[in-house]
């Protein structure tokens, strides 16, 4: 008869194997005895991080902690994560607005703060004080005079094009490029550019078309809102 719970030693390290064809209650007797079974042969040192598996299944906050608790309770491990072949309604509705471009076609004006969770269009110009926030790429079609900041939570493979006039202020991830010196005032130039964070962890400022240079994944990015 296959065994609803495996310890097996991977690549990775040790991982607990939790059959998701078996009950939870099942679960947790087959773990408690096999944890004592091995108590034997007991671990010595620090606890060990285990992976715990779980299949196609999700388990509950309570859930996860029963389990923890039995690991920790009868075991010289410790858990370092579980994992699931299946994904929550929260997680899958959060990659999928991660992977949404959201679009406007408006101005934004001094004071007021523009956050989405994917990339992000505006058809229009951003004013002195105005700000973008955005998790992933930002395009401006229009004139940037205030804040973008892509990659919001730390992406600095993010990207920011359009046209920028002083007192404007690039931020990919935690890196900071400011147009707010005297030499941008009083320039009028039409064209687009691009900023991204080069090789160095430096923002650089380019022309528009190496952007599918240097991100070539850009070029295929789809929907939108």
């Amino acid at each position: 008869m296959k065994k609803n719970v495996q310890i097996k030693g991977t690549k990775d390290g040790i991982s607990i194997f939790l059959s998701d064809k078996a009950s939870f209650v099942e679960l947790q007797q087959e773990l408690s005895q096999l944890l004592a079974d091995k108590k034997q042969n007991p671990y010595s040192g620090e606890k060990l991080e285990v992976q715990v598996q779980i299949g196609n299944r999700l388990f509950s906050e309570e859930e996860e902690l029963e389990i923890s608790n039995i690991i920790h309770n009868n075991s010289q491990m410790k858990i370092s994560a579980f994992y699931s072949n299946v994904m929550s309604k929260a997680d899958a509705k959060k990659w999928k607005e991660k992977d949404q471009i959201f679009s406007m076609a408006t101005i934004i004006r001094s004071g007021q703060v523009v956050q989405v969770p994917g990339d992000f269009l505006l058809i229009g110009d951003v004013n002195p004080g105005g700000q973008i926030r955005s998790n992933g790429n930002v395009f401006v079609l229009g004139n940037i005079k205030g804040i973008i900041h892509a990659g919001f939570e730390g992406d600095e493979n993010a990207v920011v094009a359009g046209k920028f006039l002083y007192p404007s202020q690039v931020r990919i991830g935690s890196k900071v490029y400011g147009f707010d010196n005297e030499e941008y005032k009083e320039i009028q130039d039409t064209d687009l550019f691009s900023a991204f964070v080069n090789d160095a962890g430096e923002i650089v400022i380019d022309e528009i078309h190496k952007i599918r240079k240097i991100r070539p994944g850009i070029s295929n990015f789809q929907g939108g809102r």
